[in-house]
């Protein structure tokens, strides 16, 4: 499939962001988020005329945001053909693979997944949805066997300086929807931007018609 990306692919992709400023994004309103509150938990569609192979056709969580510090996400389609056990050698029964976050620190690895209560080893992106990085819960996790509707496991992430994010919104580059667990852990991530783009320009054709309210 278009979105899976091979062991060498993977590693190539490490060239760190890339600037997304093209020519050629249709006019915004604020159904495109010039008008939306932007923060973790937010859930980041790329335009289709955006062709950086980072971020192309891409769905992005962001995990953390802050205006003045940046934004951080995790690139939700970019399944990979690594199982977990590459690279974590000791869990040889976790054949889920591995997802691409994005191209900064492709050697870091992080974990989105599902808790019924807060922890100090873990921050909270939306709802039961949290970020981790800690490697105990990460272990933990991988050991009990879960299930990939509440664990998966990421790669790198994509990265944003203070005002570059808002920025590229701004541009067209991106639309911004509010998500949730049933997003982020989608069974079918390999046609979750395709399915996305069309339900962001139904809701968007209908509001300006008065007939559904927009996205938001």
């Amino acid at each position: 499939m278009r979105n899976r990306l091979c062991a060498f692919g993977l590693l190539l992709a490490a060239l760190g962001v890339s600037v997304l400023f093209a020519r050629g994004y249709p006019s915004t309103k604020a159904q495109y988020s010039t008008e939306l509150h932007l923060d973790a938990g937010s859930i980041l569609c790329a335009n289709e005329k955006l062709s950086d192979p980072n971020f192309a056709r891409s769905v992005i969580l962001i995990v953390r945001f802050d205006p003045d510090k940046g934004a951080e996400g995790l690139v939700l389609n970019r399944q990979t053909e690594i199982p977990i056990s590459r690279v974590f050698p000791k869990a040889k029964h976790a054949k889920d693979p591995v997802y691409l976050g994005g191209p900064v620190q492709i050697s870091g690895v992080q974990a989105l997944l599902r808790l019924t209560e807060k922890t100090a080893d873990a921050v909270q992106v939306v709802g039961d949805v949290y970020v981790t990085g800690a490697k105990e819960l990460i272990d933990k996790s991988i050991d009990s066997e879960a299930d990939a509707s509440k664990f998966r496991l990421y790669l790198g992430y994509a990265g944003w300086t203070s005002g570059q994010l808002e920025a590229e919104i701004r541009m067209g580059a991106w639309s911004v929807i509010r998500g949730g667990a049933k997003i982020v852990f989608d069974p079918n991530p390999d046609s979750l931007w395709p399915r996305l783009t069309r339900e962001s320009r139904t809701q968007i054709a209908f509001a300006r018609f008065g007939l559904l309210p927009a996205l938001s």
